[in-house]
């Protein structure tokens, strides 16, 4: 084991970006971060039984020539039944995962679906491995697992760029999902997050990119639609690859309690922060509902509806006000009045 501990991750650069055995800072500083993320990944998905922070990697060597960075953490944990090194498992994984794409899309696809279970898994790996290719071949990225120097390094096929993220795309479009909530927190800094309160009252949080934090704080305490891949495996559910955030204005119902609708019906939805409650307004049939979760005000707004009903029917149309008679006409287009007597028996008609 000891001659294990030593043993690095190579990082070995080269190409236009690379001068006189130097390398743009900002450059360099995704690369480390995507190397870092591509390990966790692979840790999270296979071995989440081992604590994250064993798994940090620290620069231990700069070597001369184009770029050349050596790399490992701390320590080296092993598994508890079969004593071998996790950190070898995870590079050679990793190392074997990057031969594969090299040589075969289709055995590279079957592999990834044979290592990562769930599909928050695949893309998480596959967004960090696709930031340590280079954009139109500015640079190669070589990778080789050695205590000393570099050896049998393999590099990186850059040309699979475009083939990663179609695969991405295609993950996430099988197994993205909408969810319906209320953003009621914000973490501002690294990672950003933001807290959903959802339509049955669950919490999801959010891992949101610098690019939608505009949408994201012009939303905030607002009704809103999310867009992503939800990762239930964590002690409070987490949509880590958020791709949309959009507004929650409106909702369409097709049934509203027990009344079917003869066509679909459109609300507009609202949230008052104050009371913390959801609003649901329909103004063509006067019909509103409030609750403290879209649950409750689905309830409430279905007793607008019978009480709309009620009002209707209970009296006749010589009686009811011209406002009265326009929201009548306006109602049955929706339902087929004819059908909701049962609900006013009891109730004394004024003739």
């Amino acid at each position: 084991m000891k001659g294990n501990e030593s043993k690095k991750v190579w990082l070995i650069l080269d190409g236009k970006i690379v001068t006189d055995h130097k390398i743009e800072a900002f450059t360099f500083g995704k690369l480390l971060t995507s190397l870092q993320r591509v390990i966790d990944s692979i840790q999270e998905a296979k071995y989440r039984g081992h604590k994250k922070k064993d798994f940090v990697l620290y620069l231990t060597d700069l070597e001369p020539g184009s770029v050349a960075a050596a790399f490992q953490p701390m320590d080296f944990p092993t598994d508890l039944f079969d004593g071998t090194i996790i950190f070898d498992k995870i590079v050679y994984n990793f190392q074997d995962l990057v031969k594969t794409l090299a040589t075969s899309t289709d055995e590279f696809r079957r592999k990834i679906d044979a290592e990562f279970e769930d599909s928050v898994d695949k893309i998480r790996f596959l967004e960090n491995f696709k930031g340590m290719l280079s954009k139109r071949n500015k640079f190669s990225v070589n990778i080789g697992y050695a205590a000393v120097k570099p050896i049998n390094t393999i590099s990186l096929p850059a040309h699979r760029e475009g083939y990663i993220q179609d695969l991405i795309s295609e993950y996430y479009e099988s197994s993205s999902v909408e969810v319906k909530g209320i953003i009621t927190r914000i973490k501002g800094d690294e990672p950003r997050s933001f807290t959903i309160r959802t339509q049955s009252n669950d919490t999801i949080r959010c891992v949101y990119s610098s690019e939608t934090e505009k949408d994201v704080m012009a939303l905030f305490k607002s009704p809103v639609i999310v867009k992503g891949i939800l990762n239930q495996k964590m002690k409070v559910k987490e949509m880590e690859t958020l791709k949309e955030v959009r507004p929650f204005n409106s909702f369409t119902f097709e049934q509203i309690g027990e009344f079917p609708l003869l066509q679909p019906l459109i609300v507009r939805v609202s949230y008052h922060d104050k009371d913390e409650q959801w609003c649901l307004e329909n103004e063509e049939l006067t019909l509103s509902g409030y609750g403290s979760s879209f649950d409750d005000a689905q309830a409430s707004l279905k007793e607008s509806l019978e009480s709309l009903i009620i009002g209707i029917l209970t009296f006749n149309d010589d009686i009811l006000t011209e406002r009265s008679k326009v929201i009548k006409k306006n109602l049955q287009k929706y339902l087929d009045l004819n059908r909701m007597v049962d609900l006013i028996k009891g109730v004394e008609i004024e003739s």
